[in-house]
């Protein structure tokens, strides 16, 4: 199976590839980081024993795109990455061992909100390629990361409802923000977030989102059952969730980007891409 290599553009700090080419390679080739990419993370190549995480591809113009900050904490990590493209994912998933879906601008699918539209358009190529993800990841038994959007198409999908806007709720918070540190943390008791990071409202986190999960009441209450899909694992001060997932499926959401703040000096954050290694066992 042959694979290309994503280019870095250096102007946008972000690994790109060209539509053109994709549609090229053919729907068995596979994208990943040349071993040149390794070598510049410090990483000795060829890649010996690394588990190949799977990255599902964001835009940038005509080009698929993955930012360089989430390389960097999947590279550092320790994963080999192959990247997914939207209308190939399913059978490029066959070569990975686990899913990491990220951010992003897209629309959801209607029946993800609390207030769906009958006239709204149908969902993107780009958000049902995070819903054949995620099905194809469950069906294979393979954890899971969510990061933002990836988060909330992830929890859309086991049935959770979200907002369209922080116009639902009242909040001090500014959430679409640029600022590294926008808003507290407060991890719930006996969790995997409250393992991971040692201990409650220790740090800010970053919050970039327009969207967002209904709070914990608000989902009980449609959905008629004190037991959620996924398990709600941090807030933010206004209640709205933070992080969710499952430890029996071995999935992992967070609103918030654990790879900027990673990025910008944040080292414990590095610990949401390792949960993804550990939980491969």
């Amino acid at each position: 199976m042959d694979c290309y290599y994503l280019t870095y553009a250096s102007d946008i700090k972000t690994f790109v590839i060209n539509d053109m080419i994709c549609n090229e390679c053919g729907k068995q080739a596979q994208f990943g980081l040349s071993p040149r990419t390794y070598q510049r993370f410090g990483c000795k190549v060829p890649l010996e024993n690394a588990p190949i995480a799977g990255f599902l591809l964001g835009r940038d113009g005509d080009c698929y795109a993955a930012g360089l900050n989430y390389v960097m904490a999947m590279v550092d990590a320790g994963f080999e990455v192959r990247f997914l493209t939207y209308e190939h994912c399913e059978t490029q998933l066959e070569a990975c061992q686990c899913l990491i879906l990220p951010g992003g601008m897209f629309v959801s699918p209607e029946a993800f909100y609390t207030d769906p539209r009958d006239d709204a358009e149908f969902p993107t190529l780009r958000s049902k390629a995070y819903i054949t993800c995620i099905r194809t990841a469950l069906q294979r038994q393979m954890p899971i990361l969510g990061i933002c959007a990836g988060a909330q198409m992830v929890a859309g999908e086991f049935g959770m409802k979200l907002y369209r806007s922080f116009d639902y709720i009242e909040t001090p918070i500014k959430h679409s923000t640029d600022a590294a540190e926008a808003h507290r943390l407060n991890i719930f008791p006996n969790t995997p977030l409250e393992r991971m990071f040692g201990g409650h409202n220790l740090f800010f986190v970053n919050s970039r989102h327009q969207e967002l999960l209904a709070p914990i009441k608000v989902q009980r209450e449609i959905l008629g059952k004190e037991q959620l899909p996924l398990d709600i694992y941090a807030e933010a001060n206004d209640g709205s969730p933070e992080a969710w997932g499952s430890e029996e499926k071995r999935i992992l959401c967070v609103q918030w980007h654990p790879e900027d703040m990673y990025a910008a000096g944040s080292t414990p954050m590095l610990k949401v891409f390792l949960w993804l290694r550990d939980a491969l066992g």
